[in-house]
């Protein structure tokens, strides 16, 4: 199912009652497992069921997340968990990520407290399938001088920067706040005071730079991230990654509203 598909089954009332304000990103939301079908107040009783249905036959994720652990079981996490910056704890490796920890068993099954969503899961195979190892550099680079980053430039800028702007530009300090909460700490030598340090996965340290309005000057936010970013991930698994981040913030700050 795909998110116009979900759309036209949702009642379409855009009550700015979730999260995402009206229904048709609530739908995309939903398809990327961003957020559920409960969060609709007026998407009851069968009508969910009904919809929840199709949603089973057709989630993807679900097939590229069995082969992903697939994939996983045929590693020796003793033999990549130093590289990647996880722990290795009772044969489990242990990955931080975003402030969370997540468990990850050596049949690829993960666990964490709290909700996980599946995209969250296909980013962790993801990451210990490339088992990627080496030093970071304390060199910083743009999302567009990686590997490949080029290409997705305008993406990352319009799904990962933009969002994070519009976050400061409407409240600053609960912005900042939700950050530090994510384990981010202010940072200097860069050409920002408005700078924080934060690791969404062990090997990959992003700095967030953001510059507020200022007379003729529009607000602005720069992410960069260490020079050895892609030896961890690709160029579009870092989009997901920082999109993750996105949600997160966007979640908490809906949450601090309440």
């Amino acid at each position: 199912m795909n998110p116009i598909e979900l759309y036209k089954k949702l009642p379409k009332k855009n009550c700015g009652e979730c999260r995402q304000k009206t229904c048709m990103p609530f739908a995309l939301a939903v398809i990327k497992g961003e957020a559920e079908l409960s969060e609709c107040p007026y998407l009851t009783g069968d009508a969910r069921d009904d919809v929840q249905a199709s949603l089973k036959k057709s989630d993807w994720r679900e097939e590229l997340i069995t082969k992903l652990r697939e994939e996983v079981k045929g590693i020796n996490f003793s033999d990549i968990a130093e590289g990647i910056g996880a722990e290795l704890k009772d044969n489990a490796l242990v990955i931080k990520c975003m402030g969370r920890e997540f468990i990850i068993s050596t049949d690829g099954e993960i666990t964490t407290r709290g909700h996980m969503t599946p995209w969250i899961k296909i980013l962790l195979l993801h990451y210990i399938r490339t088992a990627g190892k080496g030093e970071l550099s304390s060199k910083w680079i743009s999302y567009g001088e990686m590997k490949s980053g080029m290409v997705k430039a305008s993406s990352f800028q319009r799904e990962c920067e933009e969002p994070l702007k519009e976050f400061f530009d409407d409240n600053f300090d609960k912005t900042m706040s939700v950050l530090q909460r994510l384990g981010a700490q202010t940072c200097e030598g860069f050409p920002t005071p408005n700078a924080f340090h934060l690791y969404l996965l062990p090997k990959i340290p992003v700095v967030i730079l953001y510059w507020p309005k200022e007379e003729e000057f529009e607000s602005k936010v720069k992410i960069i991230f260490d020079s050895t970013v892609d030896r961890f991930l690709d160029a579009e698994s870092v989009i997901f990654l920082v999109e993750g981040l996105v949600k997160n913030i966007e979640v908490n700050l809906f949450l601090d509203k309440k």
